[in-house]
């Protein structure tokens, strides 16, 4: 039997475990959260505008460390609350406008954004229930819902468009959540 001196000259560096851990955990966590940007990067380069892209991504993150499920939802959830709220504004511009033109141009604009809201709202849930073609199938018609309203108010005579940040933001939101959910799909194929 080896003496108690063998030991104490033979016996490696005592790092706490604790240490080791920590450690492990800092080198690890910036390769995550760098997958997520990769991620946001990959969807918001094929935005018409990057930055309103991946602001609303930074937004609503929440955890730096996500992955395309929850880049997916967060666009599903950005959709449905921009839909609604858009809904909302042109319901209240339709009551105080006496303009016939802009009034049938906002009307236009009110069913397109009820079947893009009632689309997304219809999305979410086949989400949460991870049906990924329903979900698909749902936010396929939200481009041109959205689009017959942007038409609408640039067909004469119209010559004002009160919702041209909105449906811009709105156009931006749709083409995000139509990426981000074939991203997700490809993975669940492969």
């Amino acid at each position: 039997m080896a003496s108690p001196d063998y030991y104490k000259s033979h016996s490696s560096p005592r790092v706490p475990m604790l240490l080791v851990l920590f450690f492990l955990v800092i080198n690890i966590t910036p390769s995550l959260a760098q997958d997520t940007q990769q991620l946001i990067d990959h969807i918001c380069r094929q935005m018409e505008e990057f930055g309103f892209c991946t602001q609303t991504f930074k937004e609503n993150l929440k955890s730096p460390n996500a992955d395309i499920v929850a880049l997916t939802q967060i666009t599903i959830e950005r959709a449905t609350d921009n839909a609604t709220k858009t809904h909302d504004f042109i319901r209240q511009l339709l009551g105080n406008t006496n303009d016939p033109a802009l009034k049938n141009a906002l009307t236009e604009c009110e069913n397109g954004y009820r079947v893009v809201m009632e689309s997304f709202d219809s999305a979410a849930l086949s989400f949460f229930q991870k049906d990924y073609d329903s979900v698909q199938r749902y936010e396929t018609v939200t481009p041109r819902a959205e689009a017959s309203c942007e038409d609408s108010l640039s067909t004469p005579p119209n010559t004002q468009n009160p919702l041209t940040n909105r449906n811009r933001q709105m156009r931006i939101l749709i083409a995000m959540a139509l990426v981000s959910l074939h991203d997700l799909m490809a993975t669940q194929h492969n």
